[in-house]
């Protein structure tokens, strides 16, 4: 089939189709003396389903031979289909901190936190209303399991007949994680180190309060994997890792100096919505919008934390003026 490509021969990549502008998502299937292992699920769709049980019978693969999915974080396209693979016999690995979010997030409590969080940084009630129901709609596409299976940071777990070392990665969601292989020098990278584009790093209110600064902080860990190749969630597996993270810097210094010169042309400050306005105009969905907003969001906190704006409320929207002539960058 198109959508599946031999990596190795216990190793697979299989690519399944996603009802967003980002088109599709890379999940991994190893092959061990004790049965599969997969590494991400894929959203639940009825096309997802389609494309992955496709796969599966093109490999001559059962469905309840996959004994281990390793979901890297709680997003819709990673673990959506988790649940399915559970009731098939699989065990699903996630990071413990990250179950919380994910219970919050998938069940039918209504995200009022979010509505009075994206209305406190700027959004109008209508567009929070509708940034907030887009993600609720997605609900429907993620089928959770009873119960996880706790990874920690280092440890170390069988992926089919591999070895791999976890590491935690904050930032793109609290508690992401990435697998490498020291044996084929590889990483699975989750969407911590995507080819192409930047992984959305966002602050929401039932979050870690700084998430740039730990996905900054985050690249130390690959220092000495320079020989590495890795293979993201998204887009096509590379090998220039260093300078892939050089890029990934680069991006948010140079947002971090955008959002900064927003704020110090204010004499009156500004909010995250002013902002995103400024950069994308009417240009996004509501989908689109609340991810935008919880970026610009998890900028300014990085510039408030660092000591180079501050913020205060006024008519129950945060506003965030400069404290420094030039902000701190990483």
């Amino acid at each position: 089939m198109h959508n599946i490509e031999a990596l190795a021969p216990d190793l697979w990549r299989i690519n399944l189709p996603l009802p967003f502008r980002l088109r599709s998502i890379n999940v991994y299937l190893a092959r061990g003396s004790n049965g599969y292992a997969l590494i991400d699920a894929g959203i639940d769709t009825q096309d997802s389903r389609a494309a992955f049980d496709g796969a599966l019978a093109s490999l001559g693969v059962p469905p309840d031979a996959i004994t281990d999915v390793f979901v890297t974080h709680m997003h819709p396209d990673h673990i959506g289909l988790s649940g399915r693979r559970a009731a098939q016999g699989a065990t699903i690995h996630l990071m413990q901190g990250e179950e919380r979010r994910a219970r919050y997030v998938w069940s039918s409590t209504p995200l009022e936190a979010w509505v009075a969080f994206l209305r406190s940084h700027g959004l109008a009630p209508a567009a929070a209303a509708g940034a907030t129901e887009a993600a609720t709609r997605l609900r429907k596409a993620v089928t959770l399991p009873e119960t996880f299976a706790y990874v920690g940071d280092d440890e170390e777990v069988r992926f089919g007949d591999r070895t791999l070392r976890v590491v935690w990665t904050p930032g793109h969601s609290d508690y992401h994680y990435v697998l490498v292989d020291e044996g084929s020098r590889e990483i699975f990278a989750g969407n911590h180190l995507l080819p192409t584009i930047t992984p959305n790093i966002g602050l929401y209110p039932e979050c870690r309060p700084n998430p740039l600064d730990e996905y900054l902080r985050s690249f130390a860990r690959f220092d000495r994997l320079a020989d590495f190749t890795v293979f993201p969630a998204h887009g096509e597996p590379y090998a220039a890792l260093p300078e892939r993270i050089r890029q990934l810097v680069l991006h948010h210094r140079e947002r971090l100096q955008g959002v900064w010169d927003r704020v110090a042309a204010s004499s009156e400050g500004v909010c995250s919505a002013d902002i995103v306005a400024h950069f994308w105009a009417d240009r996004l969905n509501d989908h689109e919008t609340r991810f935008a907003l919880v970026e610009i969001a998890a900028h300014l906190e990085y510039l408030r934390l660092g000591g180079d704006v501050v913020v205060e409320e006024s008519d129950g929207v945060l506003r965030y003026r400069r404290l420094r002539d030039a902000p701190t960058l990483p």
